[in-house]
């Protein structure tokens, strides 16, 4: 039982947000009060269960293989700086280097990276980036440089003879590989899956919902799980059973009793029919389903309230601060209101996805490119910005507690597939960057190994390429330090579990794998 003595205001806010089933009840009275009393003391224990012990992981998946060149871009004074203005040509951004026939003025574009002072060679972001770019030099975010999937250490010498991922260079088969972690076996589940399969029940004995949450829909990352089915979130909360409006208004009334028109009437029917018993086996394991979604919506629904309960604006600060009123942007959001509301779901460990897509630029790259990298960039700001105001209004929430990593199928052949820039794109290639950011993360720097850009160079693959450079880092790698941030131990038989080819590999924890991302 809860002191209740020693329940501070913003405990007794957030247990009142998680009992109270503002959307729909469950019409069987008793099952009705099982559910409140169970959402109920999820609050008032789970706030002291899990406290200042959370942490969540949220993947942002690029779709479509977006263009890191441009994103991640050496300029003036950087040894590569000239090699990347004329090689990538009609499609470059301006970096500040003076090409006669190209960048004549020296113009520069770029947002500069204020790297340390060890750090010799200087790159600047896309312009689109003004948030991401601020956030690298507050020490929020941070790049890992010329990751991708890999089999085993490949490099331009053993290329012909090393086993290699499947279906190289193929759309669907890399975002598998890069959710899976497994580059060279047939996809049986994603690394978010595994990890819950192996720490659900320890981490989160208290649980009420799933560990894997999805804004963006059924995704590789988080299929596979014996344990935890992914659930899917809109922008709004749950999403509720089709045919009775948003958030069931054409059925339900305020305080959650049933309208006396013909959709309530049907609402009523159909929930006294899931929380019937059935003979029939199957019959009973449909309606346990569909019961479980039912408790599910309203433990979500009771978690999208708990911003605005503690004075959380998230529209304001999505909406209006930083104009990502998008799908993407609205995507983040959900995440953020669940991140809020943490203690009606009482995970001591969350795992979030979204997506956005949009990035295979096979053509018109200057077209496209900067207006969905200001997408992703407005987006990322607000939900960085929206962590940063939880943790000022929230004593058992910090910073440090969320780390959001990027991921995308592949990165973009380094030289473009057209000489007109009205219609200028490239096209599949392999190694690329991705940034992750939050309080836990060591920003302001780039890790792993940047690449010698360009066709031809020890890190392009041997032929057949308009610069496809081979990753000097391994998704496993890369993740695996997020896992170990997560609580995985390093060396143990739960590591090797997630990430089975992790050995193959330099130890992502020392040495000189550069990896060292987190404080």
């Amino acid at each position: 039982m809860s002191d209740l003595s020693k329940l501070s205001r913003r405990k007794f806010i957030a247990s009142g947000a998680c009992g109270t089933m503002g959307y729909g009840s469950l019409i069987n009275t008793v099952a009705q009060l099982q559910l409140m009393n169970s959402a109920a003391a999820s609050s008032l224990n789970g706030v002291d269960v899990i406290g200042n012990d959370y942490k969540a992981i949220v993947c942002i998946f690029l779709r479509g293989g977006c263009d890191m060149s441009n994103v991640l871009i050496p300029v003036n004074g950087n040894s590569q700086a000239e090699k990347y203005l004329t090689d990538r040509n009609v499609v470059a951004v301006r970096n500040g280097v003076t090409d006669s026939d190209i960048n004549p003025s020296g113009e520069n574009l770029t947002i500069p990276l204020q790297l340390p002072a060890s750090e010799s060679e200087p790159f600047g972001l896309h312009p689109s980036l003004p948030n991401l770019a601020n956030m690298f030099n507050s020490d929020e975010a941070a790049f890992i440089t010329n990751v991708g999937t890999l089999a085993h250490p490949t490099n331009r010498e053993n290329y012909s003879n090393v086993g290699l991922p499947r279906q190289l260079f193929s759309h669907s088969d890399q975002v598998t590989e890069w959710m899976s972690s497994i580059a060279d076996a047939a996809y049986t589940s994603g690394w978010g899956a595994r990890v819950a399969d192996l720490y659900h029940s320890t981490w989160n004995p208290d649980s009420q919902t799933s560990m894997l949450i999805t804004a963006a829909g059924n995704n590789q990352f988080m299929n596979g799980s014996s344990t935890n089915t992914q659930y899917t979130v809109t922008s709004s909360g749950a999403i509720s059973l089709a045919s009775f409006g948003s958030n069931y208004q054409s059925a339900l009334n305020a305080d959650g009793s049933y309208r006396t028109n013909s959709t309530g009437q049907r609402l009523q029917a159909l929930e006294r029919i899931i929380n019937y018993s059935h003979a029939h086996l199957l019959e009973d394991g449909y309606s346990a389903i569909v019961r479980r979604a039912r408790e599910n919506e309203e433990i979500i629904n009771s978690a999208t309230n708990a911003a605005t309960d503690i004075g959380l604006d998230l529209d304001q600060i999505f909406d209006v601060d930083f104009n990502a009123d998008s799908g993407f942007g609205r995507e983040l959001k959900s995440v953020a209101r669940m991140i809020a509301g943490r203690d009606c779901l009482a995970n001591r460990r969350q795992i979030f996805f979204v997506d956005r897509g949009g990035f295979d630029n096979h053509q018109d790259i200057n077209a496209d490119l900067g207006s969905i990298l200001a997408d992703v960039d407005n987006a990322v700001g607000a939900f960085n910005q929206a962590m940063k105001t939880l943790a000022d209004l929230d004593p058992d929430f910090s910073y440090d507690q969320v780390t959001t990593f990027q991921a995308s199928d592949f990165n973009r052949t380094w030289t473009p597939n057209s000489e007109d820039p009205s219609t200028a794109g490239t096209d599949h290639a392999w190694g690329s960057h991705s940034f992750i950011f939050g309080g836990a993360v060591q920003g302001g720097q780039l890790y792993g190994t940047f690449p010698e850009l360009g066709v031809g160079t020890a890190d392009d693959v041997p032929r057949g390429s308009r610069g496809r450079l081979i990753p000097t880092t391994s998704v496993d790698q890369y993740c695996a330090v997020i896992a170990n941030w997560f609580d995985v131990s390093p060396n143990s038989s739960e590591m090797r579990t997630i990430f089975p080819n992790l050995g193959r590999f330099e130890d992502p924890f020392g040495g000189s794998a550069n990896l060292d991302f987190f404080r």
